[in-house]
């Protein structure tokens, strides 16, 4: 370990990007992790590989929002998918040198409303999916975005 980034995700009690981390060594995961209580019980986590080489647009992170609604009426279960959703992208330029800041790794909204750049690219740090198979194409990604990715 050390070469690799790790992504550790409070489980509990979180939204809007809070105690999220990128680690790059053991050591850090274990001090986040270790005894960590919440209403008298220890704490979960998620801890994934982070991907160290994503997609970017314009050279920043993004995440792809979409809705779903499950409901459960008299046992029977149903679930419902809108198909239309936005992309929500960070300030920053991507880069691993500063696994610390949470304006390049995390897009959430909460975190990237802190930024000075905020908006200054996409409103609101928003792109609709049109706009972002518009990207792909002039890229030369030859994929429908709606069809094959958004499924």
């Amino acid at each position: 370990m050390g070469k690799e980034l790790w992504i550790v995700k409070p489980g509990e009690n979180t939204n809007r990007g809070c105690g999220i981390q990128v680690c790059r060594e053991l050591s850090q995961i274990k001090s986040i992790v270790s005894n960590q209580i919440i209403n008298g019980k220890k704490r979960s986590y998620i801890i994934q590989k982070y991907c160290e080489k994503p997609l970017l647009y314009k050279q920043r992170k993004f995440d792809i929002r979409a809705y779903a609604l499950i409901t459960c009426m008299n046992g029977n279960l149903q679930g419902y998918f809108y198909h239309d959703g936005y992309l929500r992208t960070s300030c920053r330029e991507y880069n691993l040198k500063n696994v610390q800041s949470r304006l390049i790794h995390l897009t959430n909204d909460a975190v990237q409303q802190r930024c000075a750049e905020y908006g200054k690219f996409e409103n609101g740090n928003k792109l609709s999916y049109q706009e972002f198979q518009k990207y792909l194409d002039s890229l030369n990604i030859k994929t429908d975005f709606v069809k094959t990715i958004v499924p």
